[in-house]
């Protein structure tokens, strides 16, 4: 089953623009953004909700 020829002509304008060195900058700073939201999600969100059900009282009892 082949894509239709619409497809095909968007995902190659995409590649061409995807390999000009002058978007190089922005498109790791896209990167960067991307990933650091997915660690977010996937790190640091269950972390925090373990860490908020654990210490809920928000007091320290070891002083």
């Amino acid at each position: 089953m082949a894509a239709p020829p619409q497809l095909r002509a968007l995902l190659q304008a995409v590649n061409t623009l995807l390999r000009k060195r002058r978007y190089h900058a922005v498109l790791a700073i896209l990167k960067g953004l991307r990933n650091g939201a997915v660690y977010g999600v996937k790190i640091r969100a269950p972390h925090a909700l373990v860490m908020t059900f654990l210490f809920r009282s928000g007091r320290s009892t070891c002083t």
